[in-house]
Order: structure tokens, then C-alpha cells, then sequence
């Protein structure tokens, strides 16, 4: 058990510094219903979370179990290819977020985006307006999107990882469950955190939030790089243990 709790832990971490859960929970916090819309949010992701880490621990409980020397070469497989896709990942993250750098600059330089050859991808300006919506968001549209947002390539990769790492520990049904709870919990403590705190003192964390948005805003793709590219050379590291 204490094995499979070291494996999920670094890849919780991975789950919990996704920045895009993050700036909508700060969204959905500043909107004048984000008391309650914030809460079902957080229901949402954590139903979300949970469910695709137990269904991922469920398949890879199927699986032939390893043999005791450790050694097996599908779980080995599994693993690196995990990390190898987190790597591309990382490489596709950074390349979008220079190119958003470049049309920002672009913009205040009063050169179109279309005539910019460095300029980022339409999607960029559909990123910033479909996070606008998210403001007017009442309770039960918050927690479809607090679910949804936990089925996004990233965090599929790596519940995928945390279900491997629990469906192959070989330990009881009970363990398991306190394993994914314990994944659960890390992985949305960076949104819990600050819904609490929100619901127990909203003015002074009104100031927080926007400073938080800010930074987040400006150095999402930065963050979440080096976390994909560590999480990416973990599991790869993992994998080959198991060769």
C-alpha cells in the first residue's frame, strides 16, 4: 500500500497544478453566484476525478498481475507510453502558450493577428471568450464543467497513470478505495482550498483570487510544462523499473 501511495502521490500533484480548473474555480468564485456554483464545481470535479481514477484502477485490475520480481513488460509498456505522451504534451502546452505570447504582442504593437506570422491560433481568442461564460454560470452548469474539465487529455493521461499504479498494487478492494480517495483529495485540494476559505471569508479572499487569475493567466504554460515534463520522466523512470 505505502508503494502505491508514493507512486499516485507525485502525479496528484500533477492533477491539483492544472491551471485551467484553477482559473475557472477563481472565475466562478468572483461571479455573483459563485457561492454555491463554486460548490457544485467542486462536487463535479471530484465526482469526475474519482470515477475515472476507479474506472482506470478497475481495467487495469484485469490485467496479469505482475510477478513478484516486479518485472512486466505491460506494465512496463503502459507506463512509458503514459510518459511519453505527457512529454508531447508538454511540448504541444509550451508551443501554444509562446505562440499566445506572441499574438499579445502582436496586438499591443497594432499589428493584426492575421498578418502576424507568430501570431497564435483562433482558438486562443475562443480559450479567453469561452472563459468569459463561465462568470454567469449557475450551480448546475458549474458542475458539468467541473466534471468535464477532469476528462481533459491531461488529466485523463494521468488518472490513467493512478489507475494503473492502484489496479496493479495487488492490494483489497478497501485499499484501493482509500487509495483513490486519497488521490481524489490531492488532486482537487487546489480547488477545495480556496472554496472554503472563499465561503468563510469571501472579502478577504475577493483580492487573493484576482491575483491569483492574474499570475495563473500569465504564467499557465510556463507551470504546467515543467509539471508534464517531471510527471512525464517519473512514469517513464517508473516503467523501466518494471523491465
Amino acid at each position: 500500500m505505502a508503494g502505491i501511495i508514493g507512486h499516485i502521490l507525485p502525479i496528484a500533484i500533477g492533477v491539483a497544478l492544472s491551471s485551467v480548473p484553477i482559473v475557472v474555480m477563481v472565475l466562478i468564485l468572483l461571479s455573483p453566484r459563485g457561492r454555491w456554483s463554486s460548490l457544485t464545481y467542486l462536487i463535479g470535479a471530484a465526482i469526475g476525478l474519482a470515477g475515472l481514477t476507479t474506472l482506470f484502477s478497475a481495467v487495469a485490475s484485469l490485467l496479469p498481475p505482475p510477478p513478484p520480481s516486479n518485472q512486466s513488460p505491460l506494465f512496463a509498456a503502459i507506463e512509458i507510453v503514459i510518459g511519453l505522451a505527457l512529454l508531447v504534451l508538454a511540448a504541444v502546452r509550451w508551443t501554444r502558450g509562446r505562440a499566445r505570447i506572441r499574438a499579445a504582442r502582436a496586438a499591443h504593437s497594432g499589428v493584426p493577428a492575421d498578418l502576424d506570422p507568430d501570431a497564435a491560433p483562433a482558438s486562443a481568442t475562443g480559450m479567453v471568450a469561452w472563459l468569459t461564460k463561465v462568470t454567469s454560470l449557475g450551480p448546475i452548469p458549474s458542475f458539468g464543467v467541473g466534471f468535464i474539465l477532469m476528462l481533459r487529455p491531461k488529466n485523463l493521461l494521468l488518472t490513467l497513470a493512478a489507475g494503473v499504479a492502484i489496479g496493479a498494487g495487488n492490494v483489497t478492494v478497501g485499499l484501493d478505495a482509500v487509495a483513490i480517495a486519497i488521490f481524489t483529495l490531492l488532486g482537487i485540494s487546489t480547488l477545495a482550498a480556496p472554496i472554503i476559505f472563499s465561503l468563510v471569508d469571501p472579502a478577504r479572499m475577493k483580492t487573493p483570487l484576482e491575483r491569483t487569475r492574474v499570475w495563473i493567466e500569465g504564467n499557465s504554460a510556463t507551470v504546467t510544462t515543467i509539471v508534464l515534463l517531471v510527471l512525464g520522466v517519473v512514469i517513464i523512470g517508473s516503467g523501466i523499473t518494471h523491465l
